[in-house]
């Protein structure tokens, strides 16, 4: 029995979405990948070289996330998130497919693979100094 049968019919319009393969399979985990690596160095980015003001640190994070759903979301529906993925997944029953593993699982985990070991030599953390008491 699918989640959108025993959910209330005025909530039901909620679960329509998620992100769902709208190209052909390699375009799309092509995307995914690269969308995957370019959220995980913007995440790098601005947590080891960015501002100070944590309020300022989130705006820039929210304002990269959105761009790259934007940019992403005639390819896949771009999870960037391979548990958010598997959740939209299970839910219409789409979680048992080689090709949702593939596109949102497989290639996220290169894209973030990329993405740190490239912030490993070029976004190096500033040295931790110690206290003294």
């Amino acid at each position: 029995m699918a989640i959108t049968e025993v959910m209330p019919k005025q909530y039901r319009y909620v679960l329509r979405g998620g992100p769902s393969l709208k190209v052909d399979l390699h375009t799309g985990a092509i995307a995914e990948g690269v969308l995957t690596f370019f959220i995980c160095l913007a995440l790098h980015f601005v947590l080891l070289k960015g501002p100070r003001n944590i309020v300022l640190k989130v705006w820039l994070l929210a304002v990269a996330t959105v761009g790259l759903i934007m940019a992403g979301g005639k390819y896949t529906g771009p999870s960037m998130n391979p548990a958010n993925a598997y959740g939209w997944a299970y839910l219409s029953n789409r979680h048992a497919t080689w090709d949702f593993f593939y596109v949102y699982w497989i290639c996220p985990f290169i894209g973030a693979t990329l993405a740190a070991l490239i912030s490993k030599f070029l976004l190096q953390a500033p040295p931790i100094k110690d206290k003294k008491a």
